[in-house]
């Protein structure tokens, strides 16, 4: 789960689009994941839980991650909330890998507006790097 945020908060489309479990593939595009991910400025990831972890050579196995996602977008700090179900496959190389099958969004909301001249919302999260403590929005994530 962490691997993809950073994609999608790098700009990283097709690293996102080839987590994607094979079957869920066929419903997503490069452009329109690099479209959505580019349209936000990605703050931060908590996770809230793991199921146990299952075997990696069991057959169908799941996991399940529940998860926020915090973003700016248009002005607006917003928190994606979701349970995301991984499955295992194998790839070409015989590898496996965890990967995304779909989620059930939990809770979708605007949480404040951010202006300009406000403290950046990146530091009300753990993750804040030191040197952006502190910063005006416009001077940290809003450029």
């Amino acid at each position: 789960m962490r691997s993809r945020f950073s994609a999608y908060a790098m700009g990283d489309a097709q690293y996102v689009f080839d987590t994607y479990a094979k079957n869920s593939q066929s419903s997503q595009t490069i452009k329109e994941i690099s479209e959505w991910g580019s349209s936000c400025k990605w703050l931060a990831l908590k996770i809230h839980s793991t199921n146990e972890p299952v075997a990696l050579t069991t057959d169908n196995a799941e996991q399940f991650v529940e998860f926020s996602a915090f973003y700016v977008n248009q002005g607006y700090l917003y928190e994606l909330r979701e349970k995301s179900r991984f499955i295992l496959e194998t790839d070409m190389n015989k590898a496996v890998h965890w990967r995304y099958l779909d989620g059930d969004i939990i809770e979708h909301c605007e949480k404040e507006e951010v202006k300009r001249k406000d403290l950046c919302p990146c530091n009300k999260f753990s993750t804040a790097w030191t040197i952006k403590k502190g910063k005006k929005f416009k001077q940290c994530c809003g450029k």
